[in-house]
């Protein structure tokens, strides 16, 4: 089976304190590759690994990307992320331009779920289904 993975999982398993069920979830992937990420996931781990003032922050980070599968940013997702954003700003439920890409990601590219930490957030796009590593695993 593949995941749309939230950029919270990969943060889970970049913590050495992070739950188990993110780690379980990951033991998946190293075999078959069936995790998937927005660029915007891999632009905002970078970022926190860069801020970091662990010495191996970087290359942890791509030895977890290894594992997943990237999918690029492109045009139909840029003008789905912006209506996204648009649509719940103006019923007073903004989020973070960020995550409506990495949902737009997720629904453009035929997922329409996603695992999360941040089901808040999800919930509140039409077309998307969220769920937790704990869901997954125990499935």
């Amino acid at each position: 089976m593949n995941f749309f993975l939230d950029t919270s999982i990969c943060i889970d398993v970049l913590r050495t304190c992070g739950p188990d069920s993110s780690f379980d979830l990951f033991k998946t992937f190293e075999d078959v590759n069936n995790g998937f990420i927005s660029t915007i996931t891999v632009a905002e781990l970078f970022a926190g690994a860069f801020l970091s003032n662990r010495r191996n922050a970087i290359e942890k980070t791509e030895d977890l990307l290894s594992f997943l599968e990237i999918i690029d940013l492109n045009s139909n997702i840029a003008r789905e992320g912006g209506r996204i954003y648009a649509n719940l700003s103006e019923i007073g439920l903004k989020i973070e331009f960020n995550d409506c890409l990495i949902a737009a990601t997720a629904i453009r590219t035929g997922f329409h779920a996603i695992v999360t930490r941040n089901c808040n957030h999800f919930k509140r796009i039409k077309g998307l289904s969220v769920t937790v590593p704990e869901d997954v695993v125990t499935h």
